[in-house]
């Protein structure tokens, strides 16, 4: 989550400015209601449980994938390890472990004597990730005040999937390259059982031994030679099908004015007031860029994360964000409030992050981004109803299947303790 400019009281504003920021924040949220009450078709354009996929033998080959140990060095870690539905496909840890490691969410340990590798970020939701770029890109084009900022058709169809981006640094593009990431990483999946660049080829052949998977590849595409770009499209397939856009909010902007509490809807206000919304904006409640905040560096770290460079780390999505604590890149932020407290502060915690502001020179100390600045007076109560409609943005309705068995025989979702 990112608050990076304010129309409350900045150190660049005066009380009255201020006032008649907030004056004109209740005059749009205002607006809003009325449209919202107006109208029949979507303002989000999400109508309800709507997706696209390529069909559902795919989805299903994906799930099973998803679950199955058997992509892992060891046999002992799958995808749904640190994106588990019991978490909203997140797994509660402000850093993740993966192969070596034993038990599920805040109570998995290392299970390898020391010798589990921690992940140095922490697991983002899986939910929403086919919708990855929505609006990026569009910031000339946006209506101050209005969280709703354009009608799509609710599918994965608006996208360009090919180049939406992926990870805390938007490193990948796509979510079939995504998905073979964790493979070839040594502290996710991959562990010492081979060098990085053989880590799919390995698990493709692995794949290829068992007759269900041979079958099931076959099946979806045509031919039985499992190839590395179908694991991919298959996962990919699975995560798509992972979609929670019916919240409270969702359906407050389709035209359901009772959708949200009178604290809620104070909360919508106070977002935009707190300039929240210019990060955290468009359908996904993010602008998917990479920004430097100054978040401290993780006392389990050895080395500094510079992220996508310069410290910049990538603006999450703030749906069902109440799900999926603990927050920032690198979990170090327990609770929304911990979040907005850190905004309402304004400044670098990061001792290789500047809070002086301006152009940088070639070699010079990163700095915040130019739009972070602090919220002086967001108040207790402000606070409050803020987190209160950070909570309406949560959908529970979203897939929680879990396979009863997967085709390697081996645990379902590797050594979770289930």
């Amino acid at each position: 989550m990112s608050c990076t400019s304010s129309r409350f009281t900045t150190t660049q504003d005066s009380a009255g400015e201020a006032s008649r920021r907030r004056a004109g924040s209740r005059v749009r949220v205002a607006r809003l209601l009325l449209v919202a009450a107006a109208v029949s078709v979507p303002m989000l354009g999400v109508p309800i449980g709507a997706r696209s996929g390529p069909g559902p033998a795919m989805e299903e080959l994906g799930r099973l994938l998803f679950w199955d140990p058997i992509l892992s060095g060891a046999r002992d870690v799958a995808c749904a390890t640190c994106h588990h539905p019991a978490f909203a496909y997140a797994d509660g840890r402000e850093l993740s472990l993966g192969t070596g490691a034993v038990g599920l969410g805040p109570e998995r340990v290392d299970g390898a004597n020391g010798r589990a590798a921690g992940v140095r970020r922490n697991s983002p939701t899986v939910l929403n990730t086919g919708f990855n770029g929505l609006g990026r890109g569009r910031r000339a084009r946006r209506r101050r005040g209005r969280i709703a900022r354009r009608a799509f058709d609710g599918t994965v169809a608006s996208v360009d999937q090919a180049s939406a981006p992926m990870f805390w640094d938007n490193r990948v593009g796509s979510l079939e390259a995504q998905a073979l990431e964790p493979i070839k990483a040594f502290e996710e999946m991959r562990g010492t059982a081979y060098a990085e660049q053989d880590a799919v080829a390995s698990v493709v052949a692995r794949l290829q031994g068992i007759p269900d998977y041979a079958a099931r590849f076959e099946g979806v595409f045509g031919t039985p030679a499992i190839q590395p770009e179908y694991l991919g499209r298959a996962i990919a397939a699975f995560e798509r099908s992972l979609v929670a856009m019916n919240s409270p909010v969702d359906r407050f902007l389709a035209g359901d004015t009772g959708a949200l509490t009178d604290q809620e809807r104070r909360g919508m206000e106070a977002f935009d007031a707190a300039g929240c919304d210019r990060c955290h904006g468009g359908v996904m409640f993010s602008d998917y860029a990479l920004r430097a905040e100054g978040v401290k560096e993780h006392p389990l770290l050895s080395e500094p994360d510079e992220g996508g460079g310069r410290f910049r780390f990538r603006t999450p999505t703030l749906r069902n964000v109440a799900l999926t604590a603990p927050y920032m890149h690198n979990g170090v932020l327990a609770t929304l409030e911990d979040v907005l407290r850190f905004y309402d502060e304004g400044r670098s915690e990061n001792p290789y992050v500047s809070n002086e502001r301006g152009r940088r020179g070639d070699g010079a100390t990163p700095r915040v981004d130019g739009r972070f600045r602090r919220i002086r007076d967001m108040d207790d109560g402000a606070m409050q109803d803020i987190i209160a409609f950070l909570g309406a943005l949560t959908d529970e309705g979203f897939d929680r299947q879990i396979p009863a068995k997967v085709p390697s025989g081996l645990q379902v979702g590797g050594q979770i303790g289930e």
